[in-house]
């Protein structure tokens, strides 16, 4: 990717006023007692992939705590935000994340290879982006020719995607009925969002044609970023981020579903961050010294070609 480290630095920069604002309502959550979210606005839950009951624990950030189930491997929060105040969580928070997209070389350049990726396999242009924020993702899109719809659920966010002249609904997508089923469905950093991963897709696979596609993008567990600076890397939020994949439990979960994986890409290498990380300085606002390669050994090939980067792009298609 050309914009694969010096951009993807300065894109987390770019975006740092997002994740203040953020943090500060994340504590209004949080037992200032315990440290950790109130309980009463979080249960318990078994492996959302495996339902297996037994896991470790491995570290708390922001006030949830991550646990790595010891059947399936995935990492997941736990206990995770009831549904309803998950909900109006998403309804309050701050808006306008996409709003610094647009000014992204970067993340234009990632909207556009997963367009690549789906054209290559889908032969309608009807499709539907899921939690869509300001419709940058479906900006791309309609100048490629594609039928345009959105959800998204923030209230500010869905109203400046609809001035863009897409369709938007601001509701859950249980609660739509749709005149027609789609011949593409994406979610661009969202399904990790969903806490029942597999009775979202049910909704999905209903909501797609025959031998229609789902595109998601993930941030993996799997990640060199995850497994070296683990609660600092920012995959972990501990509060939205429910589930973590990686290549192996996202098959599982999709193929349980009834898709067939039909290309599945390691993304974003962030070795800048690692850089500083390594460095002794903050992961994503330092200025570290080394160059292009980790420590000069370590390159962006080498991570994507081991399935290391920071994300996942999957491509599936709808067999059942």
């Amino acid at each position: 990717m050309k914009y694969e480290s010096k951009d993807a630095a300065s894109h987390h920069k770019k975006l740092k006023f997002i994740y203040d604002i953020t943090q500060k309502y994340y504590n209004k959550f949080i037992d200032p007692k315990t440290g950790k979210f109130d309980e009463k606005y979080t249960q318990l839950r078994s492996c959302p992939v495996c339902e297996s009951k037994i896991y470790i624990k491995l570290f708390q950030c922001s006030g949830g705590e991550y646990v790595k189930c010891n059947e399936c491997t995935l990492v997941y929060l736990n206990p995770v935000f009831t549904k309803e105040a998950l909900e109006k969580f998403n309804r309050e928070r701050h808006g306008g994340h996409a709003e610094a997209e647009i000014q992204s070389d970067f993340l234009n350049e990632i909207y556009n290879l997963g367009l690549d990726d789906i054209e290559k396999k889908c032969l309608g242009k009807n499709i539907l982006d899921i939690g869509c924020s300001t419709g940058v993702f479906l900006d791309f899109a309609s100048k490629r020719k594609w039928i345009t719809t959105g959800i998204e659920l923030g209230n500010k966010d869905s109203e400046i995607a609809k001035s863009k002249g897409h369709e938007i609904h601001n509701s859950e997508l249980d609660k739509l009925d749709f005149k027609e089923r789609f011949d593409a469905i994406t979610l661009w950093d969202v399904f990790e969002h969903i806490p029942d991963g597999k009775e979202y897709l049910k909704l999905i696979h209903n909501n797609l044609k025959e031998n229609g596609f789902l595109f998601l993008q993930v941030p993996s567990s799997d990640s060199l970023a995850a497994k070296i600076m683990r609660e600092k890397c920012r995959a972990f939020d501990g509060i939205e981020h429910v589930n973590m994949f990686n290549p192996k439990t996202l098959t599982m979960i999709l193929e349980d579903s009834g898709f067939e994986i039909k290309g599945m890409t390691s993304v974003i290498s962030e070795i800048a961050v690692l850089n500083n990380f390594l460095s002794y300085e903050d992961p994503y606002y330092g200025e570290s010294s080394f160059g292009e390669d980790l420590c000069d050994s370590i390159n962006a090939d080498l991570i994507h070609k081991n399935f290391l980067g920071y994300k996942i792009q999957c491509i599936a298609k709808k067999i059942i």
